[in-house]
């Protein structure tokens, strides 16, 4: 019961660390039973990150063993939350690399790759990129979310088509959520590319199986078709650059969550009255801080704040 206090993502990866760290205890000659002491994992902690020289790994192991200290019997306090492992965490959060975050793709590169991807003669393999960058453009959609829509989680009506999204980030106990497209009248409609990829896919509307999934070139006919499982996020990125590339984008500019902010920055540009409500609601976002991590806003906005200075 204690294990489904967490998603099963989650605990398989907290489990994978807590096994590691019990193979510690082991050679160390330590009973591998919390609750240990701080300065036993304080040095475990660092040698984790200098075997990988990652932030990303060392709060991940931080984690596990944090969730793996909760479940003693003591009434002490948790020993990962001692100042000297958050500012162990610190100084690796400070020493990382800066990365750079990607651009927010505009609608003008997205309206290209449907011309060049989705023209009356193109294949199902094409047909498919477009889709999904329309798709995660419209509907804000993070990789996690695109991959596991099915397409029984769909719902086609005259005006506008809903998506059941069964699971999210920030959804901790599986609720679901919907996130409504609007029918547009242009070439450029998700739902209408959507619907063609799904004739064209020979895909069943009531199937639980991933909507986007590998293609295979059937040289007999000269055609693709839908096989296996869901499109893996190594996979669907490569294609996503691959798309830019095709059309003189820089990509190394983009990544697959530029879809997601790039949709949510052009909602904001091209209706400043938008509802802040709405637009969490749509974006699926808990709070006003992670939606504004993902809106770039227009210079000419920002220089309204020294234009009206007085000077």
């Amino acid at each position: 019961m204690l294990l489904k206090s967490k998603a099963s993502s989650t605990e398989k990866r907290y489990k994978r660390e807590i096994l590691k760290f019990i193979d510690n205890c082991n050679f160390s000659g330590v009973r591998p039973v919390p609750p240990f002491p701080v300065t036993f994992l304080v040095a475990y902690l660092f040698k984790v990150y200098k075997r990988s020289s990652s932030y990303a790994s060392l709060v991940m192991t931080h984690a596990a063993l944090k969730w793996f200290h909760s479940f003693s019997l003591s009434s002490g306090a948790n020993p990962l939350d001692n100042s000297i492992c958050h500012n162990l965490l610190e100084a690796a959060r400070r020493d990382k690399p800066v990365s750079v975050k990607k651009a927010p793709i505009s609608a003008e590169i997205i309206k290209s790759i449907i011309d060049k991807f989705a023209g009356s003669s193109a294949s199902l393999k094409d047909v498919r990129v477009a889709c999904i960058c329309s798709l995660g453009y419209a509907g804000f959609f993070r990789y996690d979310e695109l991959s596991n829509i099915a397409p029984e989680h769909l719902g086609f009506f005259p005006d506008h088509l809903r998506v059941f999204v069964p699971r999210a980030k920030n959804d901790i106990y599986r609720e679901g959520n919907y996130v409504y497209i609007k029918r547009l009248t242009s070439k450029y409609c998700p739902v209408a590319l959507l619907e063609r990829y799904i004739s064209m896919g020979n895909v069943e509307l009531s199937s639980s199986v991933a909507l986007f999934r590998p293609v295979r070139l059937f040289k007999s006919t000269n055609s693709y078709k839908l096989y296996g499982v869901k499109l893996s996020y190594t996979r669907c990125r490569e294609i996503f650059k691959e798309c830019l590339k095709t059309i003189g984008v820089d990509h190394n500019l983009y990544g697959l969550h530029s879809l997601r902010s790039g949709g949510a920055t052009s909602a904001v540009s091209c209706n400043p009255n938008l509802s802040e409500r709405i637009l969490k609601l749509h974006g699926r976002w808990k709070s006003d801080t992670a939606k504004d991590m993902y809106i770039l806003e227009d210079v000419s906005k920002r220089l309204q704040v020294t234009s009206q200075l007085g000077l």
